[in-house]
């Protein structure tokens, strides 16, 4: 049997069976479902059920009737398709309820292709690897300054009368 459920908020679960010819939906009493939401209109919208299907029709609500995210105003409804009754969101379901032939707009392929790149060896960033010529200067300083002090010891020993 058709019936609307309801996705989220407060009535989360809730179901409505669509078993009028004309169901109306709306914050008002008198309507077939009333809806105490402050973004349902009075007289929100009507579900026209028929030999060929399900048709939603906008009674001139205030924030609008939304069929799987679009805005309309008389539209065909299908199984599993998501209607916003100002801001609550309702499923069509039931085994009597017809499914679109449509494909689905988002829908995403199931197969996935992974393309392999070709992988170049990068040789390390050039001061990665180079030697600098600072360490070279560092040596020849170290020997010089070793030769100064042999030099300073020499002649401080011969000046101070110690044999050599």
């Amino acid at each position: 049997m058709a019936c609307l459920l309801v996705m989220d908020g407060p009535l989360k679960g809730h179901r409505v069976a669509l078993d009028n010819p004309i169901t109306r939906i709306g914050r008002r009493e008198g309507n077939d479902w009333v809806l105490q939401d402050g973004s349902v209109s009075g007289t929100h919208c009507e579900i026209e059920k028929s030999a060929s299907g399900f048709l939603i029709r906008d009674l001139g609500s205030t924030n609008g009737t939304k069929v799987n995210n679009e805005t309309v105003k008389e539209h065909p409804i299908f199984r599993n398709d998501i209607i916003l009754v100002g801001e609550i969101p309702v499923m069509l379901e039931g085994d009597d309820v017809p499914q679109t032939d449509k494909p689905e707009p988002y829908s995403i392929p199931r197969t996935t292709i992974v393309i392999q790149q070709k992988r170049t060896v990068e040789p390390p960033p050039k001061e990665f690897g180079k030697k600098s010529s600072a360490n070279k200067i560092w040596a020849v300083v170290i020997v010089l300054l070793l030769l100064v002090i042999v030099g300073l010891m020499v002649i401080f020993l011969k000046g101070s009368g110690i044999p050599t």
